[in-house]
Order: C-alpha cells, then structure tokens, then sequence
C-alpha cells in the first residue's frame, strides 16, 4: 500500500500519469479538473488511494490531501463507486465541494455526469455529517449546525433517526432560510408521509 508518491511525471493522458521514481514507472489516475497543473517533466507529490477490486489494483492520485479524503468519503457512500467519486473529483475542488455541501447546493453537484438529484442529495446529506473534522469558514459551520439543530428538534418531537434520515433525502434544504421554516416544512412533508 502507497500512502504517497513522489517522483517526475514522464507522460501523461487525459485520466492518468506515468510518474518515475528510481527507474519504475507507476500508473496514477487523477480527477480530470488536475490535469492543467501537472506538467510533464517537473516533480509531484501524489496523495495516493489504494484501489483493490477483485482482480484490479489501481493508484488513484491527488494533489491535494484533502482531495482524498473526500474521496474516501465518497466511496463509503452506498452507491458511489470509484468512476463517480472520481468524476465528482475532477469537476469539484476541494472548497467548492465544502461550499457545495454546507449551501445543500444539489443543482451544482448534479452536473457531475451519471449522478442524479438522488444521489446527489445521499451525497451532500452524508459528507454533512462526516466533513466535521476537516476545515471549514464559519459560514459553512453556522450551515451545518443548523442541520445538527434540526435533526435534534426533530428527535425532540419524538422522530426516529431512521424517519428522520429518509425525509431529509426527499427535501432539498436549501429553499429553507431559517431553522424555524426548515422544521415546520419538514414536519409538513413527515405528516403527508404518514
């Protein structure tokens, strides 16, 4: 297992690299939005996931640290295979996809090709929860507590996690302005359900 790779890229294509370090040759795939930045010739350091699937071993590569990461977090979502998370990579950077998640933002994220309103509401509802331990500005932190508050409030009228999770993927959140609306509209679409 790689954690990072660090030598001079000798060629590239339009999904991978071949980076030489002491002679050998590794193939690393990139999200797409990296490949202006990487030049034949110079030297990078790739962050690197191990990617095992049964008979495939691929290196997928990230200027970025917390491009990975995000990338890993991608893959924990069910549904969300390697290809997905990758093209989410190669349209998004690192902050757009922060800012993307803490505005509920579906309609941007779902221009990521193959990935529909659906999975892109499964997406920015779990990364919400997940993206607590990495960097945010305090707008994005004022955002995500306000989901936290509204799951709370939600349980304190008596709704399981479970009941609540499912009405949160069918909502887009981000027609709500304040807490008070967001619960009143929530507890409107619960009542309809029921």
């Amino acid at each position: 297992m790689f954690e990072y790779l660090y030598g001079t890229v000798e060629y590239k294509k339009m999904d991978y690299i071949a980076i030489d370090i002491n002679g050998v040759g590794y193939r690393v795939y990139f999200p797409l939005r990296e490949y202006e930045k990487i030049e034949v010739g110079n030297k990078y350091k790739f962050y690197i996931y191990n990617h095992i699937k049964e008979d495939t071993y691929k290196l997928i590569g990230f200027l970025d640290e917390r491009d990975r990461k995000i990338f890993e977090l991608l893959l924990k979502i069910n549904g969300i295979g390697s290809s997905l998370a990758l093209a989410v990579l190669s349209n998004f950077s690192y902050n757009k996809i922060i800012e993307i998640i803490s505005k509920n933002d579906y309609t941007t994220l779902r221009q990521v090709p193959k990935l529909g309103e659906k999975k892109a509401q499964i997406i920015i509802l779990d990364l919400k929860g997940k993206l607590k331990n990495l960097t945010y500005t305090e707008e994005e932190i004022v955002s995500m507590d306000m989901l936290e508050d509204l799951v709370l409030a939600l349980e304190g009228l008596g709704y399981n996690k479970k009941e609540i999770d499912k009405t949160l993927e069918k909502i887009d959140l981000s027609k709500f302005s304040s807490l008070e609306e967001a619960i009143k509209g929530i507890l409107k679409n619960m009542r309809i359900g029921d």
